[in-house]
């Protein structure tokens, strides 16, 4: 789980321009204002239940939607530029009085123009940071960015940006609104391309492959699929695309069944997933059911780099496991299909297309064609178990996907040690996250693990009926969050992406942010799974024990308290010099939450003053992120645990906004009445009057709480100021205050403690002393050999000895040879020795040879004793006298061995001798080489 370091630092707070960038002061207008609505209703969002995100992130810059226009800016310049102004003692960020400093305020942001009329719910940047997805409740926009170039510039007047729609005629108002908008985490982005997939609630999946050069990418999908019809298919040959604008629909049970929530990929297109992670489409639908499309591909894709050889071995297997057994029909033909779609995979050439980052080309491939294009529906996967009737109502989905299995994919390979398997480290299965709108989190796992599967074609033999029947997953925990104060009708939690750690997500209600990590337990549990030793008879009772401690850990991050404020879903930032933090906004105001950096390891940003220090989280962390600082940096507590008191938003926000909500809602003669006559008696003005006599109190009420709550705030730091300085005074006195007390010496004997300035003086005594005993330790060595005098005689005697030595035994030992560490041995020793070692070894053979001649001998005696027939007599006879006569010339042969009549005991006895010889030998030769090896080295 990150660590928190700090909260919303001051150049992020009021009155920094860093906080105008995500709250309007004085909004406009009320934004679309739906005609249906009552002039009386109150002006709030919580009426909408669907994810909101309203945040993204590209870098450092950020892109915000404020009220229904969307603002940039990057967050490393505001806060350098607000360093700077404070560090001058500029007060141009204060309360805006004069022109000059409400030009200040426009300097802080840049408004990017966006024809959108309906209330934006969801903005989202492409990986690629080409494309921004711009949601309303039923339409898709998708703006083109600039570069980060021209947004930096100085001119900050409005940039309209080039805005396509997406289906004009396909995401209307009439139609179900969108559940999801996802980009292809395996789409092959280009600097004009790129593939988008859109999940509405009626269950109809769209695949978008945008091109800027081809406009009619923007009016149709390349891939359009009805989920409900292809839960009922049994060909891919039928007609699978949703019904069009305006046709009428019979009734379905499915409209209910399979109201879709929420969808997500299952992965992210990375090199250590599983490789069908990132192709497979995970679909939640509102009643609790699951679905997953697998493969859900553009027809040009970007596999990684472990991909194709992943799919490959995955298929191979597949197909060698179920060849000899007695397997299903419906396995038999998902397998076959699996080997002829990654066959064509591997068949066709790869095209090449150039990179966003102009670091030159990529591979893509083609989407292959058979068996078809659209895959079979796989589910439904229950996470709710049999035994329990509770119902379960499904808000967002997060799938965290399988970790690829480095060893079998890299088995046999050529470029197995260029990669690190420590990388691939992980659970060997795919882990599903469930929220609910009454806050509640469910976590389950797919052991079996969703692969390819595909309809069989029209004409062959299909699969068998379609089942109702759910497939449960396995349900892992359970966990109930804080749902003090909640309002289901307006709260749809909603998950988000850790960009640093794999197994981590946050989770955002209408009026917290969590962060919930999976880490530990996944860590535990890959290192069962996973292990190098064998299975043991008490690997299901481990397994069992970690699935019944605690799976995840929770933190709460933020806590809104204003509650008509609904928080948006965050956005995740980590850079090297801005820090690594989370974002979320609400309608009025800004939270951020910086983590610890302890996944870079070292930082070279450093505060440039402690003000800053104090005040600059971002800053702060670069220090605490430091592993050779002398102290662990996880166990650093530099700032403290509680975000700082923010002023509640009533106090900057329009006080005319409500009442001029209502005028603009007014009939128009009501509106006539008001402001061009007099003002006349009469119900429907009663009822006007009315409702802004109650605007006016809600709106008193607030500020009168607001005022109250900084009051509360005022009178606790007053206390705790008054309370640290106490305990400052009392500590201070302690110090004073100190004195010595007394200590047992080695004796027994009871002597004063020394002081502080005692023992450092001592300390010092001891620094000296041992700087001296080095200093005369370095002098000595280094007088060693530096003068040239001559040896003594009993050195020179000495040395006369060992040259005796060493030419009596026949080695000769030189000056030059003993500097370069070879000592040669003399011919006549080595010819001794030679000479003893080939003696010895054709002993040895001579002795086996009679030793196979005796057995011989004795099994012939045995034959002739059992009475054989005179035919086997004269084949033994035979062939002794051919044993003897061979025996005989191999004898005469050898060069050291009696003719006949050597008794086997007198011939142990030689080879006994000779071979005592030769360890004799042996041993002198060994003891006098390592002798002159020692005096060489003393030498």
């Amino acid at each position: 789980m990150p660590k928190v370091v700090g909260y919303t630092p001051p150049w992020l707070s009021r009155p920094s321009p860093g906080a105008r960038l995500f709250t309007d002061p004085a909004p406009q207008s009320p934004t679309s204002p739906s005609k249906r609505s009552s002039y009386l209703s109150t002006p709030s969002s919580t009426q909408y239940q669907g994810p909101r995100r309203l945040v993204a992130s590209r870098g450092t810059e950020v892109f915000t939607v404020v009220g229904n226009k969307i603002r940039w800016a990057d967050l490393a310049t505001v806060r350098d530029e607000w360093e700077e102004n404070t560090q001058s003692g500029s007060n141009r960020f204060g309360p805006a009085r004069t022109g000059a400093v409400q030009s200040t305020e426009d300097d802080a942001y840049r408004t990017l123009d966006v024809p959108i009329y309906y209330q934006i719910r969801q903005i989202a940047i492409s990986p690629s940071g080409i494309f921004l997805a711009v949601c309303t409740e039923h339409t898709v926009h998708i703006a083109v960015l600039p570069p980060s170039s021209r947004l930096r510039d100085q001119d900050r007047s409005p940039l309209k940006l080039k805005t396509y729609q997406l289906g004009p005629t396909i995401h209307v108002i009439p139609e179900s609104p969108l559940s999801a908008v996802l980009w292809h985490p395996l789409a092959a982005a280009g600097v004009s391309v790129d593939s988008i997939v859109t999940v509405t609630a009626e269950a109809a999946v769209r695949v978008w492959e945008l091109d800027r050069s081809n406009k009619w990418s923007f009016e149709r999908p390349s891939l359009a699929i009805d989920l409900r019809k292809l839960a009922d298919g049994i060909s891919c040959d039928q007609d699978f695309e949703p019904s069009g604008f305006g046709k009428t629909r019979g009734f379905s049970v499915d409209d209910f069944d399979m109201e879709v929530s929420a969808a997500c990929f299952g992965g992210w297109g990375r090199d250590d997933e599983d490789a069908w992670a990132s192709m497979t489409l995970w679909v939640a639908m509102r009643n609790g059911d699951i679905y997953a499309l697998c493969p859900l591909l553009p027809s040009k894709w970007k596999p990684t780099s472990t991909s194709i050889p992943s799919l490959s071995t995955t298929a191979v297997s597949r197909m060698a496991s179920i060849a000899g057994e007695e397997a299903d029909m419906d396995e038999r033909r998902a397998a076959d299909q699996q080997y002829e779609w990654v066959q064509e995979i591997d068949n066709d050439e790869p095209l090449l297309m150039e990179s966003t980052d102009s670091l030159g080309e990529f591979e893509i491939r083609l989407r292959p064609q058979n068996p078809s294009a659209i895959p079979r529906l796989q589910g439904p996967f229950a996470i709710q178990p049999e035994d329990d009737d509770q119902d379960i109502e499904i808000s967002d989905i997060f799938v965290l996907p399988a970790k690829l299995d480095g060893e079998d994919l890299l088995a046999g390979e050529d470029v197995y040690d260029e990669f690190d398997l420590a990388a691939y480290a992980g659970v060997p299965f795919t882990t599903l996250c469930v929220a609910t709108p009454h806050n509640e989190l469910w976590f389950a796992i797919d052991l079996d693990g969703v692969s390819g599967q595909w309809l069989p074609k029209r004409g062959k033999s299909v699969f068998s009926v379609p089942t109702s029947d759910a497939k449960e997953l396995t349900l892992i925990d359970t966990f109930a969050l804080d749902d003090t104060g909640l309002d289901p009708a307006g709260n749809w939690p909603m998950f988000s992406g850790d960009v640093v750690h794999n197994y981590s997500v946050f989770l955002t209600t209408s009026r917290q942010v969590y962060s919930i990590s999976l880490n530990e337990w996944v860590t535990r549990l890959a290192a069962e799974l996973t292990g190098t030793e064998p299975v043991d008879p008490g690997l299901r009772t481990r397994l069992e024990t970690s699935c019944q401690s605690q799976v995840c850990l929770v933190n709460k991050l933020v806590d809104s308290l204003e509650p008509k404020e609904v928080l948006s879903a965050p956005t995740v930032i980590d850079d090297v010099s801005l820090g690594y933090f989370l974002l979320a906004t609400t309608l009025a105001s800004v939270y951020a939450v910086f983590f610890d950096q302890a996944h870079f390891g070292t930082s070279i940003f450093e505060a440039s003053s402690p003000e800053l220090t104090a005040t600059s989280p971002s800053r702060l962390n670069a220090q605490v992120a430091r592993p050779n600082g002398g102290e662990d940096s996880n166990n650093l507590e530099t700032l403290p645990t509680r975000s700082p008191y923010a002023p509640a938003p009533v106090f900057y926000a329009n006080p005319l906004y409500p009442l001029e909500h209502m005028r603009q809602r007014l009939a128009p003669n009501l509106k006539r009445a008001i402001v061009e006559k007099p003002v006349r008696l009469s119900p429907a003005m009663l009822e006007v009057m009315t409702y802004a006599h109650r605007t006016i109190g809600a709106q008193s009420g607030e500020l009168e709480k607001a005022a109250a709550e900084l009051f509360r705030r005022c009178d606790r730091l007053r206390e705790e100021l008054g309370d640290q300085v106490k305990q400052m005074t009392e500590l201070a006195q302690r110090l004073q205050n100190l004195q010595p007390s007394a200590e047992e010496d080695e004796a027994g004997h009871l002597r004063e403690k020394k002081t502080r300035d005692a023992r450092l003086k001592d300390a010092r005594e001891k620094q000296a002393k041992l700087m001296a005993r080095y200093e005369a330790l370095r002098r000595k060595v280094g007088r060693v050999g530096s003068a040239k005098r001559e040896l003594s005689s009993k050195e020179k005697a000495w040395i006369e000895e060992i040259d005796v030595l060493g030419e009596n035994m026949g080695v000769k030992v030189d000056d030059q040879n003993v500097q370069n560490g070879r000592v040669e041995g003399n011919s006549r020793l080595d010819q001794r020795f030679q000479t003893v070692k080939q003696l010895a070894h054709e002993l040895v053979e001579e002795s086996k040879q009679l030793e196979k001649q005796q057995q011989e001998d004795q099994q012939s005696a045995a034959t002739l004793k059992r009475g054989d027939s005179a035919v086997t007599s004269s084949m033994s006879t035979s062939t002794l006298s051919t044993s003897m006569s061979g025996s005989k010339s191999n004898m005469s042969a050898s060069s050291s061995a009696p003719a006949f009549g050597v008794s086997s005991r007198l011939q142990k006895e030689r080879i006994a001798e000779v071979m005592g010889m030769v360890e004799r030998e042996g041993a002198v030769i060994e003891a006098v080489m390592n002798r002159l090896e020692r005096l060489k080295v003393e030498y």
